[in-house]
């Protein structure tokens, strides 16, 4: 392999890590690229071009530009979320339960479920939401383990699955992808931000008030310069 053939590959390997599958073929678009620029070093021009390209991260936006499906609806979103968030659905009703059992007098049931610590006897959580007691919940292990275990999955677990791949077993399901405003792939730390709002308790529902008057993105989402789109069809199981 000469030099200029490495530096195609080179630049090739990287423009596909910036394309989603399921949003554009990336396979057909990497292909089209490598010739492309297979044509410009015969022609001597292979300088030249990859200078009008600008970047591996330039081009693929460039390739994206006004063909990115459309955006998903609120009503495939929740779906979506709803089965990517099971463990954390399970952990609020198995506290609601445990609740009854051991305290029918008082029950105390948000989703998701409220994160919060006790300092000496303060209650401090990542939101100012006022707690009646420390022990709100009632939860013991299971708040002391399996809430931050969930927590977990939904905001580590889906959102490095999102950043890798631009999907999760819920977004698969429902044929929807993940990508940033230009129709990239999102880095690892917009995969994370974007779901944060699990965080603040029952208030993460204020994340999805856009949708109240038709918007497509959350407030994460817009904060973190991501979309939800529909995958193209016949790429969607791929």
């Amino acid at each position: 392999m000469t030099s200029n053939q490495a530096r195609i590959e080179k630049f090739v390997d990287e423009f596909s890590d910036w394309l989603v599958e399921g949003v554009i073929d990336r396979s057909g678009a990497c292909t089209e690229l490598r010739e492309h620029l297979r044509d410009a070093d015969q022609a001597g021009d292979l300088d030249d071009t990859l200078a009008r390209l600008e970047s591996p991260r330039q081009a693929a936006a460039a390739l994206l530009e006004g063909r990115l499906p459309g955006e998903a609806t609120f009503g495939d979103r929740l779906l979506a979320a709803a089965f990517d968030n099971l463990p954390l659905v399970a952990v609020a009703i198995a506290l609601l339960v445990q609740n009854i059992l051991v305290r029918p007098e008082t029950v105390n049931f948000t989703f998701p479920p409220l994160v919060y610590v006790q300092i000496g006897n303060a209650c401090v959580a990542p939101v100012p939401i006022i707690i009646g007691e420390c022990g709100f919940y009632n939860g013991g292990l299971l708040y002391a383990l399996g809430l931050p275990l969930a927590l977990l999955w939904s905001i580590v677990g889906l959102g490095l699955f999102e950043a890798r791949t631009g999907t999760t077993p819920g977004k698969r399901l429902f044929s929807l992808r993940v990508v940033s405003d230009q129709g990239l792939r999102i880095h690892r730390r917009s995969g994370l931000f974007r779901r944060l709002s699990f965080l603040a308790g029952p208030l993460a529902w204020v994340d999805w008030v856009p949708g109240l008057w038709g918007e497509r993105q959350r407030v994460f989402d817009k904060l973190a310069g991501t979309r939800v789109v529909r995958s193209r069809i016949g790429e969607a199981a791929q």
